[in-house]
C-alpha cells in the first residue's frame, strides 16, 4: 500500500488536541455565560391574560361573556445572564435596562412589594368604579393617605416610613389626596409642617403601633438630588413621598380579581371593563377579543403606563381585535436628554402592525371604542 495515503499520526494527534481545547473553551464560556449575573434587567413582551376568568363574584350575579377582555404584562428579568443579554439583543421587542433605571434606590424585594401595593390599589379602584357604573349604591369612606414610598434627600427620609398613614397636616384632617394636596398648597418650600401619622407594624400591616405628630421640612420637587423619575420640572413644595389613598368601602357584595404574583397598576382599565362584563347581561365586547392597558382612578380617568413596545407586541401576537391604550402623555421629556418622549398612544401605533389601536383618556372613551365595534356599552356610560 502506498504510504502517501496514510494519515500522519502526529498531525492527527495535534488536531485532536486543538479540537479538545476549543471544545473545552466553549464549554467554559457557556458555563460562564449561564452563571455570571449582570446588574441589568431584560425587558421583554409578557403575556396576555383573559381578565374575565379572573373575576370572583357571587355565582348568582355572574354571567358568561362570549368575548375576552385581557390585560397585558411586561416580562422583567433581573440580574440577567450573558445568554439573556444576547437573547435581548437579537429580539427587536426586548431591551436591556440597568437595574438603577428600573428600581431606583429600591431593592428588588422593595420593588416587588411596591408593585403589589399598587396592584391592590388598582383592583380596589376598578371594583368601586365598575360597581358604580353598574348602578349599585356604594358607601366609601376615606381613611387616610398611605406612604407608598419615601424618596432620598427629602424631608421625609428618616421621618416617614412605607406603610405610615397620614391623617392630618398642621391639625387639618387630610384623609384623602385632595385635602392633603390642598393643605400642602398653603405652604412654601422650606416651611416646616407637622403631620399626624399612624405608624403601622412592618410585620403586620393590619396592626397599628401608634399615632404621633412628626415634623417635616418641605423641600422642592425639582431638587437636583432627586432621581430622574421623581424630579419635577418646576419648583414647588415637596414632602418626598409617594402616596396611596386608603378607603373603607361598603360594597353590596364581594368582588375580587385573582392575579397571582402579577404587580403594578397598569391593568386597572382591563379590570374595570371585565367586572362590568361579568356582572351585566348582554355582550359588552360583541364577542371580540379586547386587550387593554392603563391605570384607572375611581373617577374613571385612564393613566399612563410603561412598556408600550413590549405590551403592543404581546397584544398583537395574541390576535387581539382591538388594543386600548392611554393617550397620555404628550408633554413628557426625557430628563437626561431633554428630548420629547412619545405618548403611550404614539408608541403603541409605532409598534402595531395589523391590530387596531385606540387611545383613551377615560373609561367612557374605552366603552365608546368598544361600542363602535358593536358592543353593548350604552348602559354603562357616565354621559348616558
Amino acid at each position: 500500500m502506498d504510504s502517501g495515503d496514510q494519515s500522519d499520526p502526529e498531525k492527527s494527534s495535534r488536531w485532536s488536541v486543538i479540537g479538545l481545547s476549543v471544545i473545552s473553551v466553549l464549554v467554559v464560556l457557556a458555563i460562564v455565560a449561564s452563571l455570571v449575573r449582570l446588574p441589568y434587567y431584560k425587558i421583554a413582551p409578557g403575556s396576555v391574560r383573559d381578565t374575565i376568568g379572573l373575576v370572583e363574584a357571587p355565582p348568582a350575579r355572574e354571567t358568561e361573556p362570549q368575548g375576552q377582555i385581557s390585560f397585558v404584562t411586561v416580562s422583567q428579568t433581573p440580574d440577567i445572564t450573558l445568554w439573556d443579554w444576547l437573547d435581548a439583543k437579537l429580539d427587536r421587542h426586548s431591551i436591556i435596562r440597568h437595574e438603577d433605571e428600573v428600581r431606583g434606590d429600591q431593592t428588588t424585594q422593595e420593588k416587588r412589594d411596591e408593585d403589589q401595593r399598587r396592584m391592590r390599589a388598582s383592583k380596589n379602584s376598578a371594583v368601586v368604579l365598575a360597581l358604580d357604573r353598574l348602578g349599585f349604591d356604594l358607601e366609601i369612606t376615606p381613611l387616610g393617605i398611605e406612604v407608598a414610598r419615601v424618596f432620598e434627600c427629602t424631608g421625609a427620609e428618616g421621618t416617614l416610613g412605607t406603610g405610615d398613614v397620614i391623617l392630618a397636616l398642621d391639625g387639618e384632617a387630610t384623609l384623602d389626596s385632595a385635602s392633603l394636596l390642598g393643605e400642602l398648597a398653603e405652604h412654601e418650600i422650606g416651611d416646616t409642617i407637622v403631620l399626624r401619622v399612624e405608624r403601622i407594624d412592618p410585620e403586620n400591616s393590619a396592626r397599628s403601633i401608634s399615632v404621633e405628630d412628626v415634623s417635616l421640612t418641605l423641600g422642592s420637587a425639582d431638587a437636583a438630588c432627586l432621581a430622574d423619575d421623581v424630579r419635577a420640572d418646576e419648583a414647588r413644595p415637596f414632602m418626598g413621598i409617594g402616596i396611596d389613598p386608603l378607603f373603607s368601602e361598603e360594597l353590596p357584595f364581594d368582588v375580587g380579581i385573582e392575579t397571582g404574583n402579577v404587580g403594578g397598576p397598569s391593568a386597572g382599565l382591563a379590570f374595570t371593563l371585565a367586572i362590568i362584563d361579568v356582572l351585566s347581561e348582554g355582550e359588552l365586547t360583541n364577542g371580540l377579543s379586547v386587550v387593554a392597558t392603563g391605570t384607572i382612578t375611581r373617577e374613571g380617568s385612564v393613566g399612563a403606563v410603561g412598556g408600550l413596545q413590549q405590551k403592543t407586541a404581546a397584544a398583537e401576537d395574541s390576535g387581539a381585535d382591538i388594543f386600548l391604550v392611554p393617550i397620555c402623555c404628550d408633554n413628557l421629556v426625557n430628563v437626561a436628554t431633554g428630548e420629547p418622549v412619545p405618548s403611550n398612544y404614539e408608541e403603541a401605533l409605532q409598534y402595531a402592525d395589523d391590530m387596531q389601536v385606540v387611545g383613551v383618556e377615560t373609561l367612557d372613551d374605552a366603552l365608546e371604542a368598544i361600542g363602535a365595534l358593536g358592543g353593548d356599552v350604552e348602559p354603562f356610560l357616565a354621559v348616558g
